[in-house]
């Protein structure tokens, strides 16, 4: 737990809004979060980090995106603890999007270290266990595939997802960094 003050929702800025796919309603404008915690230099103090969150939704920012990776090497899941510690009082007023499948190759001796991309279905379902919890939510708005496992076929990913949504667990899901072909077998799957 991220040991914060609680900062009073002030909402009164609105943006122009955007619909994914079918009925995902979103800021026009979402706010991304890796930086927060890595990869363009230090990370950000906790409190500040928390603050920026919470002056985004202030401005009107109703999407917010994070990553169980977007961490470090030795605390991976940071970024979602500081947005779900951010937005747990505002969780209806805002979207958030999550990634899966992609985790630290711990025994690298790069300082950055390599991911290595990992979407079995056990796997996708103690991750999205994971998110809930760090997220402080009971749902997640977007779930990402962050990268394609090519040991895992789209369809094997498609039927977890399917299940999450029945679940409630999940209400849409995606796939970054994919082909065409990839992201239609599922759907001729189905058919």
């Amino acid at each position: 737990m991220i040991p914060i003050k609680t900062i009073p929702a002030r909402r009164h800025l609105t943006m122009n809004s955007r619909t994914l796919g079918a009925d995902l309603n979103v800021s026009a404008i979402g706010l991304g979060y890796m930086g927060f915690s890595r990869a363009y230099g230090p990370p950000t103090e906790d409190g500040e980090a928390i603050q920026a969150i919470r002056t985004a939704f202030d401005m009107g920012y109703t999407m917010f995106d994070t990553a169980e990776t977007y961490g470090t090497a030795e605390d991976p899941h940071h970024n979602e603890e500081l947005v779900g510690e951010a937005l747990k009082d505002v969780r209806s007023q805002v979207q958030i999007v999550t990634k899966f499948g992609i985790r630290f190759d711990k025994t690298s001796k790069a300082v950055n270290k390599p991911l290595i991309p990992d979407a079995r279905p056990e796997t996708i379902r103690a991750s999205v266990e994971g998110s809930l919890r760090r997220l402080q939510t009971d749902h997640i708005d977007l779930y990402f595939q962050h990268r394609v496992d090519p040991k895992v076929e789209p369809e094997a990913v498609a039927q977890v997802m399917a299940d999450l949504i029945r679940e409630g667990k999940i209400t849409h899901w995606g796939i970054s960094e994919v082909s065409e072909e990839y992201l239609r077998r599922p759907i001729r799957s189905a058919r």
